[in-house]
């Protein structure tokens, strides 16, 4: 989606040296490696497609730092697309979780 050329070649953007995310074998450019770290954290309080949203608003902001002209162009459509399929996943996720009433016994 993002650090390469059309021809898949480096775009200069800084990649992660964690490499924590890999897609097809291959690594995440530094800033959205961070967004994704963000995002997982804030989802633990806040597991809603809200959070993502909110996630993606900022992640859209922040990013054009390295002012790269193959990334920047495509970056917020793009973060936009993604955060619509990830929504959709949080919420498939979210419908298979069960809630168990506890009632007390007195």
């Amino acid at each position: 989606m993002f650090g390469m050329t059309p021809r898949g070649a480096s775009c200069g953007c800084p990649y992660s040296s964690l490499s924590k995310y890999r897609l097809f074998n291959y690594y995440f450019v530094k800033w959205f490696e961070d967004f994704m770290d963000t995002t997982f954290l804030a989802l633990r309080d806040r597991p809603c497609a809200e959070t993502i949203q909110i996630n993606v608003e900022k992640a859209v902001r922040t990013a054009p730092q390295c002012d790269c002209h193959h990334c920047s162009p495509l970056l917020s459509a793009a973060m936009q697309e993604f955060a619509t399929i990830f929504k959709r996943k949080l919420d498939e996720v979210i419908a298979k979780v069960g809630i168990t009433c506890f009632s007390r016994k007195t």
